[in-house]
C-alpha cells in the first residue's frame, strides 16, 4: 500500500485538475468493443504524473463476462528494463450506442476517469484517445514499433481533430 499511495496521489491530483470545462472532440466511429480487446502500445502521451519516468507503457484489455471489461496497464519504472509496474482498472462502456466512451475505475473504485477513443483504423491497428475533457491525449497502436512518418501521421490526424498535440511525447519501447 505504501508503493500505491503516490501514484494514488498522483492520480488524484491529475483528475482535480483537468476538471476544467473543456471537453474533448467527440468520438469518430463506433467501436466493436470485442475487436479492441488485446494488447496496445502507447506510441505518445501527454506528458502526467501517474507516468512519469514510465517506459515502454502498454495496456491490455480483457472483456468480462458482465459486459465491463479489465484494463491492466504496464511500464517500466525510471529505465526501459526497469521494474515493472502494473495500474490495473476495471471500465465500462457509457455510450453504448458507439462504445466509444468509457469509465475507468482505479483503486477499487476510489478513482473513476472518463475516457473517450476520438478515432481508430478501420482494422484496429490504432487508435487516438483521450480523457473526455481533451487534456490527456494518447496514440496507441498494435505494434510498439511506429516509423517515424506513421507517427507523424498520426499526430497530424490528433491536430485535425482538434487534440492538442503540442505536448505529446514519445514513448520509448
Amino acid at each position: 500500500m505504501r508503493k500505491a499511495l503516490p501514484v494514488l496521489a498522483a492520480l488524484i491530483l491529475s483528475a482535480a485538475a483537468s476538471t476544467a470545462s473543456a471537453q474533448a472532440p467527440q468520438p469518430r466511429q463506433s467501436i466493436d468493443i470485442d475487436r479492441f480487446m488485446g494488447r496496445w502500445y502507447e506510441i505518445v502521451r501527454t506528458p502526467n504524473d501517474a507516468q512519469r519516468n514510465c517506459h515502454g507503457a502498454n495496456q491490455t484489455w480483457a472483456r468480462r463476462a458482465d459486459g465491463t471489461f479489465d484494463i491492466a496497464l504496464y511500464c517500466h519504472r525510471d529505465r526501459p528494463g526497469g521494474r515493472l509496474s502494473t495500474t490495473r482498472s476495471r471500465a465500462r462502456i457509457t455510450d453504448p450506442r458507439t462504445n466509444a466512451k468509457f469509465e475507468a475505475s482505479f483503486f477499487g473504485g476510489i478513482i473513476k476517469r472518463q475516457y473517450w477513443v476520438i478515432d481508430r483504423a478501420d482494422n484496429y491497428d490504432w487508435m487516438i484517445a483521450s480523457t473526455a475533457d481533451g487534456q490527456f491525449v494518447s496514440i496507441l497502436t498494435r505494434d510498439p514499433n511506429v516509423s517515424a512518418s506513421r507517427l507523424e501521421t498520426l499526430r497530424s490526424r490528433a491536430r485535425q481533430l482538434g487534440l492538442r498535440t503540442n505536448t505529446m511525447q514519445v514513448v520509448d519501447h
